[in-house]
This record gives C-alpha cells, structure tokens and sequence, in this order.
C-alpha cells in the first residue's frame, strides 16, 4: 500500500449511511459519480469492515456505547419513541434513533478507521466521503453526527504521528473535535465556518483557542453569511500558511463537508468546490499523508459534483465539465455539468474584518505553537 491512493466504499457502507434522511442515498451518488469519470480506476479500494466497541471506546464514553448497543434491537414500529435514556445521549431530534443504530455507528467508524489503517500502512492519501462527522460528543449525539469517527481516527494516528493537523472545511464549526482535543499539543484544530447569532452550534470564536497545555493549538477562524471565493480563499490560505510553519505537523486530516458549497439549505456561504479545491490544494503542499473525509452535504447533487472535483485533485486528474452517464444521470440535469453555480446574493464579509481574524490567530500561533517548538 505503500505510496498508493486509498479510497474506501462498499455497498453496506452505502446502505448504513442512506438510514440517515438528512443524506440518503448521498454516499451512492458520490461513488457513482467517482466511477463514471474512471477515478476508482486509478485508486486501490478499500471495502471497510465494521469498528470494534473498543474502537469507539476510544472516544465515546462507555454508557453511551451501551446505549446504542442496546438501541440497536428496536424494530422500525419502535423508531418515533424517544425515551428518556435516548434524549439523554442526544439521540432525538436533530439525530433520531434509525433501524439497528449500533450496526450504522460501527460501520461509519469503521469506514475512517480502515482510512486510518490505509495511512498508517504507508498510504500517501485515503479519502473516505462516508466519514467526517465532526459533531459527535463523547457522550451525546448531535448535528446529524452519532459518533466521532474523525476523534477515534486521529488518537489512531497518534500511535505512529506525533503531530496531527486536523483542518476542518465544513461550513459548520467542527465543536465535537475541537473538544476532544481543545487540551492537547500534539493535535491542531483548525476550523473555518459561518459563525453568526442563532447558527448551530454557535461556537468556534476566534478567541477559542485551547486550554491547558493545549492552549494555542485550537484554531478557529469564522466568517460571515454569503462568503465568497474571493474573500475565503485568501483568508484560508493565509491561515493555512501560518499553522503549517509553526506547528509543521506529520500528518492531516481534513473534513471536507459539502454544506460549505452555495446552494445548501443548511448552508450559508457563496462559495463554488473551485473555491475550496484552492484551498486543498494549498494543503497539499504540506507533504504529508491526508485523510480525506466528507461532513456535512444536502445539496447531494453539488456534495457529489465537489467531491469527485475533489478526488480528481487528490488523483491529480483532469476531468471533463460534461457529466458521464451513469445510474443518476437524470438527477445531474438539466445542465449536466460538474459546474455549480453562485447565487446571486452579496457577501457579508469585508477584508478588513477577516485580516483582523487573521492578525490575533497568526498573534496565538507565535505565542503558543512556535515558541514551545
């Protein structure tokens, strides 16, 4: 595996993932779009099996493993009751109970974990779009996210990497991974994401940068509605520079959630997949083995029009603007083009704002990261 391009999919991990309604059949579209241009052909593909409870412990408190183990028996007449001990670990709501829960949480966690191994084994990139939900707790449910596959891959990762950088593209603030780590030197977080009154979670300020001997190795840099390329581009970009030299990390991770996209309904921002392609491929330059994982994505048309521009990137491929047939063709049109559009909308953010941003994280990783290096 040596040097080799992982990706990881499978038909189970198609049909756990489409239990979630949020995504339904996302994965499948994502995969399917991959293979129609030939990317699959040019990676060596990893068929994940599940985690082991020992893997989720890792993270996941015990009495939160227990419960989704025990949840995992409930009938499909049994889906709408929400019980006391559910809503306690958060599984109501914005995270429902699904049909045989346990099976889902193990072979999503499973998925990252195979990533993981694919690195650890030498692999120079593994890409796993069926991963990345960032907001798990250790022990509660939360933003669509029951369990906090990216958390157990990085501790994974630490057993041969000193230090890992975890970058976070998602639209939403990455909380459950900053926590987990919020107290640690040898795990950087960097999230990028719309940060306004009322917009879930409703953390990620600029001035949260870790505690304890983590403090400085927490990175969050927000923005307002509507972003544009213009402005992110060069607001990540400057970012990204600056973590890298001063904390010079082994290896990355990064969450590449769709949402950021325009034309998510849970989304908030203008930007096209050009936009953060620019800024994966400034990653890029790190010379490091990645991770690859999805996130967030409700548009799943434009989510998988990314994420295979994305895996082209990755494979250093150029692909046509003209979408290939295959079996969701019809859902590609009426343009059928792997281009998404912008909307028409004006950007909340101003340079000066942003540059401020970037002035107090460049200020915390001077104090913090380089002076303890």
């Amino acid at each position: 595996m040596l040097n080799q391009i992982v990706y990881i999919s499978s038909k189970s991990l198609q049909s756990e993932t489409a239990k979630l309604s949020a995504i339904s059949n996302r994965t499948k579209v994502v995969d399917e779009l991959i293979a129609s241009y030939g990317l699959l052909d040019k990676c060596y593909t990893v068929n994940p099996p599940k985690c082991s409870s020992s893997d989720l412990l890792i993270f996941h408190s015990s009495d939160y493993v227990e419960c989704l183990k025990r949840s995992n028996q409930n009938q499909v007449d049994d889906l709408n009751e929400v019980t006391e001990e559910l809503e306690e670990f958060g599984i109501a709501y914005d995270c429902p109970l699904i049909e045989r829960i346990y099976d889902f949480v193990t072979q999503v966690a499973g998925s990252t974990v195979a990533a993981v191994d694919a690195v650890l084994n030498g692999a120079k990139f593994a890409i796993n779009w069926s991963g990345g939900w960032h907001h798990a707790q250790r022990d509660k449910a939360a933003g669509f996210c029951y369990v906090n596959d990216i958390v157990i891959g990085i501790s994974k990762l630490r057993s041969k990497f000193q230090k890992v950088l975890y970058i976070d593209l998602d639209v939403h603030h990455g909380d459950g991974v900053e926590n987990a780590f919020c107290s640690s030197k040898y795990v950087m977080t960097v999230s990028t994401h719309l940060h306004e009154a009322g917009y879930f979670p409703g953390t990620g300020n600029v001035t949260d940068i870790g505690i304890g001997a983590g403090r400085g190795y927490t990175v969050n840099a927000p923005y307002d509605r509507d972003i544009s390329g213009e402005m992110f581009v060069p607001y990540f970009t400057e970012i990204a520079q600056a973590v890298y030299e001063t904390f010079r990390p082994n290896v990355c991770v990064i969450q590449c959630g769709g949402d950021v996209i325009s034309g998510d309904h849970l989304g908030g921002t203008n930007l096209l997949p050009g936009d953060c392609i620019s800024c994966v491929k400034k990653i890029l330059e790190f010379k490091v083995p990645f991770i690859f994982l999805g996130g967030g994505g409700y548009n799943i048309i434009n989510t998988a029009k990314y994420w295979t521009a994305l895996t082209a990137t990755i494979l250093n491929v150029e692909i046509s603007k003209d979408i290939p047939e295959n079996d969701f063709f019809l859902d590609f049109g009426p343009d059928y083009v792997i281009d998404v559009c912008k909307r028409n909308v004006k950007d909340k953010n101003n340079a000066q704002d942003l540059s401020q941003k970037v002035c107090v994280i460049k200020d915390n990783l001077e104090r913090y990261v380089r002076s303890a290096s």
